[in-house]
Order: structure tokens, then sequence, then C-alpha cells
């Protein structure tokens, strides 16, 4: 299970830096190892391709054991000029290494045209985390309703 995890981290990190190259999403982003220092913004398609996630660290900084807030900006996978509001995001941060998460649960807010806020981020432990975004979108269509989700995982050391 782990071969598989740390394999798929690595096609994503790969993809990332890409869709990086060639769209721009990471261009001015930055990270240190002991504190994550600005720029610090993350960007990419999420796995299944359905949502285009970009996120940036208010203040520009991820300090051990320091609360820090998120800003997210959500677009559509099929047309990335399009916003994407009134999704749900949940927003973690995970040690995989350490097979645990953070000890509190983020609050995220829509605040519309694809713009959301997380707060209540704190990463208590030195280490290898990932900064999880999963997007949910629920539709109806004719008569029925489609729950879709996709995710997306960013690499921080601290």
């Amino acid at each position: 299970m782990m071969k598989k995890r740390q394999k798929a981290r690595l096609v994503l990190s790969l993809g990332l830096l890409a869709l990086g190259s060639a769209s721009g999403a990471l261009t001015g982003c930055g990270a240190g190892t002991s504190e994550i220092q600005g720029p610090a913004c993350f960007g990419g398609v999420s796995e299944r391709g359905l949502f285009v996630v970009e996120v940036e660290v208010d203040g520009g900084v991820i300090s051990l054991n320091e609360p820090f807030e998120l800003g997210v900006s959500l677009r559509s996978g099929e047309d990335s000029t399009r916003l994407l509001s009134g999704r749900t995001l949940l927003v973690e941060g995970w040690m995989p290494g350490h097979g645990h998460g953070m000890l509190r649960q983020s609050q995220v807010e829509d605040l519309g045209d694809g713009r959301y806020r997380v707060r209540g981020m704190l990463f208590h432990m030195p280490g290898e985390w990932e900064l999880r975004v999963k997007v949910i979108e629920t539709r109806l269509e004719e008569d029925y309703r489609v729950v879709e989700d996709d995710t997306i995982s960013f690499e921080v050391t601290l």
C-alpha cells in the first residue's frame, strides 16, 4: 500500500511540474525547509482532471506549530477560465510517514467567484506533510443527483 501511495505522489508531483511549466500555475511559488516563505502557493489539476486548484498561504509563511490560513481558487478542469463556486472543499494536512493528520479540523468558507477561505490549519510537527484538497461537486441532471469528487495533494516540508 505504501509503495502505491508513494508512486502516485511522484506521478502527481511530476504532473504538477509539467503543468506549472505549461500554464504558469507554479510561477512565483517557492518553499523553504523550516518554513514555507512567500509567496507560498501551490497549483495544479486534480487527479481526475475535474478541477484546477490554486492555493496561496496567507502572509506567505507556514511556520511549525503556528496557525495559518489559505486562500483557494477553484476553476473547471475542462475550461480553466470558468471559476467554480458552490462546491464543498475539504482541506487537511497529512503526514504520510507517520500515518496521521493535523490535530484540528479546518473550516472552509465559500467567498464566491471561485474563491474559498480555509481557516484552522496548523502543522504541529516537523517533517514531510501533504496539503490535501478534496473538491466535491453536487449537481442535478434531469431527475437525478450527481456527486463527483476529486483530490489534489501538495508536498510541504517543515
